[in-house]
């Protein structure tokens, strides 16, 4: 009785383990039609081949900057493919040297039309981010205003 009493406490232990496996998608709430949209979380995580790496940048602005959904299927999950979105932003980047692009990444740092920004570059792919140059500047020119 034991054994058996054991045996089905082990069984039901190994079902829970495999019924509650970690999933890599979210579910957001979001302002479209369809209701609930699976997407994408995303934060930056570099690789530790990245520590020391130095990588290219340009300086530049956004001039023009919207909401955008983006799509693709998802094949791998049970029971077919299912169609996944996510916001992201569209931007129009002019850079300080060179001709007007657009360019589509999750704005993960709330960019805006009218904000500077560094494109770096790695890969043959570009991410943005905010420039803070101009901050450090004006910090810098209010703690030499304050030392005289």
């Amino acid at each position: 009785m034991s054994q058996k009493l054991l045996l089905s406490f082990s069984m039901l232990v190994v079902l829970f383990q495999v019924s509650c496996g970690p999933t890599q998608l979210s579910i957001h709430d979001s302002n479209t039609v369809n209701g609930p949209v699976y997407g994408h979380e995303s934060d930056t995580v570099y690789g530790v081949d990245m520590l020391g790496q130095p990588r290219s940048f340009t300086r530049g602005g956004i001039t023009s900057a919207r909401d955008v959904q983006i799509e693709w299927e998802d094949s791998a999950k049970e029971g077919g493919e299912r169609l996944i979105r996510s916001s992201a932003t569209e931007f129009v980047v002019e850079p300080d040297v060179g001709e007007p692009f657009l360019f589509v990444q999750y704005n993960e740092e709330q960019l805006k039309a009218g904000e500077r920004v560094l494109l770096l570059e790695e890969t043959g792919k570009i991410k943005i981010v905010r420039d803070r140059k101009d901050f450090f500047d004006k910090v810098a020119t209010r703690k030499n205003a304050n030392e005289e």
